[in-house]
């Protein structure tokens, strides 16, 4: 670990950006920053997204990919997994119809029945290759607090030389044998239809007061430089190269002081365990958030979190549980109060093995506290495991899911 660290100090030096680096919490800004870096594209925009619903964001979001390309952008591309996407057939062939061009990643096929274990759970949208917005949030109403439960999350616009890193990462990703055209077939008066449903949502009725169109809103303006900005990400098909795991792991070595992680998913690999016990003994403390029973959206997870629950504890890890009803959902780390990292990686064996993963990393102290308020805020609605507080219980249909789950969880770990 040690030469590993030294070659990352390295790299870190020789690939250094100075690039705006803008933490996005709020969900009204999350959603207006991506409104407005598609309204002002001149020449491309390339997307990437694990899930996309069929509601207002998602259809809200389509409508202004469709009205870019109308406008004279040239290449304007989505990526969404197949396994979540829920686009209307009729939306997807109107616009293939308008030059906007989407396809899906892994799309179910018995020549590669391996597929249905491997996704791509990046949520990206890269415009003009010089800036993007990456982190958590899904082409989903609930990713932007506009359900009655809803995800806190976290997402980072980034402005600068890191965005050809995106880019690049964007076309090995497109041109890649993993991803694939979407063939559909609908009749022209569905097409004319799903134009309407475009055209409504292009006006921004459907998220009036939520969002503004046509702001000429610069996200960069009144913003500092982070330093060694860097766009990481798990190897394409056919690519060498480390997967986001060893790359986290190699920041984490670095730390002399504190380690900070806000995962929703906490199912650490034996790896990742001995990572943290090894800094803890070195004298560094280490405080993660996550979900509790409360408010975490699946069984499965939580059972193989409370597996490591104990041992995490006993270790001397600061270990809190996020209170809900919402649903905790960003995955950050913060380094020695300068080094921070902001993405789509959660701290388990589906991440670091089998999903296809990105990461922005910066380094700067200023911002580094802005996001540290951030995380101490969700910490602040959480408990802490192991002290003795009242918290109210969770219903029993969910404490008796988790017990379920905790039976089949020597068959299914590798999977969560």
């Amino acid at each position: 670990m040690r030469t590993a660290a030294l070659l990352l100090a390295v790299t870190l030096a020789a690939t250094a950006h100075a690039d705006v680096f803008r933490v996005l919490d709020d969900d009204r800004d999350a959603a207006q920053a991506r409104v407005d870096i598609i309204q002002q594209a001149q020449k491309e925009i390339a997307a990437v997204y694990f899930l996309a619903h069929n509601d207002r964001i998602t259809i809200t979001a389509l409508a202004l990919l469709r009205d870019a390309k109308r406008r004279g952008v040239g290449n304007v591309r989505l990526i969404v997994d197949a396994n979540f996407q829920h686009i209307p057939r009729a939306v997807l062939a109107h616009l293939r119809d308008e030059g906007v061009e989407v396809r899906v990643y892994h799309a179910m096929t018995f020549r590669h029945p391996s597929w249905l274990f491997h996704r791509m759970h990046e949520k990206v949208v890269v415009v003009d290759g010089e800036r993007y917005i990456a982190g958590g949030r899904n082409l989903a109403e609930e990713y932007f607090g506009l359900r009655k439960r809803n995800f806190v999350d976290r997402d980072v616009y980034v402005d600068g030389p890191s965005a050809a890193q995106a880019q690049k990462h964007f076309e090995d990703l497109w041109n890649s044998s993993d991803v694939s055209d979407l063939r559909v077939r609908v009749s022209e008066h569905d097409k004319v239809k799903a134009s309407r449903l475009l055209d409504d949502a292009a006006t921004g009725k459907a998220l009036e007061g939520f969002i503004a169109l046509n702001t000429g809103r610069n996200w960069s303006e009144g913003q500092t430089n982070a330093q060694s900005v860097r766009f990481l990400h798990d190897p394409v098909v056919g690519q060498t190269g480390d997967r986001v795991a060893d790359q986290l792991a190699d920041v984490i070595e670095t730390a002399k002081s504190e380690i900070v992680i806000e995962s929703p998913y906490l199912v650490p690999s034996g790896s990742m365990l001995t990572l943290l016990e090894k800094k803890l003994h070195e004298g560094v403390r280490v405080r993660i958030v996550t979900n509790s029973l409360r408010s975490c959206d699946g069984a499965l997870p939580f059972a193989g979190y409370i597996k490591y629950r104990r041992r995490m504890v006993r270790d001397g890890i600061d270990l809190r549980e996020y209170r809900g009803p919402d649903t905790l959902h960003a995955k950050t780390l913060v380094i020695d109060g300068k080094t921070m990292l902001v993405g789509s990686y959660n701290i388990d064996p589906r991440s670091a093995n089998l999903n296809t993963e990105v990461m922005c990393v910066a380094e700067d102290e200023a911002l580094a506290r802005q996001l540290l308020a951030s995380i101490d805020q969700h910490i602040s609605h959480a408990w802490t495991v192991g002290a003795r507080e009242r918290r109210p219980s969770a219903p029993r249909a969910w404490r008796l899911r988790a017990w379920a789950a905790r039976l089949v969880l020597p068959l299914l770990e590798g999977q969560l």
